[in-house]
């Protein structure tokens, strides 16, 4: 009989958001790595749950201060959140770290159009 991949998937993000948990609260912490982080953080997303979702990306740049990945998934939440400016720190921050990243580009152009500022891009 053939395991279901869901399932296991399921029962993989309870183990880590027990962990993610235990990492917040200082409860028995546990090393978390990057993927691991970025699935947290998607969950989060994907439940639309901007404020768990960008506490946990905070938690992971404490933890790997030059991902580039997560700092442009932290401006994506901002301006999720429409903290646009904060954001564009981010993501002058993140291009620092990796400007050959086409997200930072296509989230920048988000930013200003959201800021109504289309020659800035």
């Amino acid at each position: 009989m053939k395991e279901n991949p869901f399932h296991h998937n399921h029962e993989d993000l309870k183990e880590l958001l027990k962990q993610y948990q235990n990492l917040r609260t200082g409860r028995n912490p546990s090393f978390l790595d990057e993927e691991s982080f970025e699935k947290i953080i998607e969950y989060f997303d994907d439940k639309e749950d901007i404020p768990q979702a960008l506490e946990a990306v905070e938690l992971a740049i404490e933890q790997y201060p030059y991902s580039s990945a997560l700092l442009i998934k932290k401006a994506d939440l901002l301006i999720a959140a429409r903290h646009y400016v904060d954001a564009l720190k981010i993501l002058e921050q993140a291009e620092l770290l990796d400007g050959a990243d086409i997200n930072l580009y296509i989230l920048k152009t988000d930013v200003y159009l959201a800021l109504d500022q289309q020659e800035r891009q």
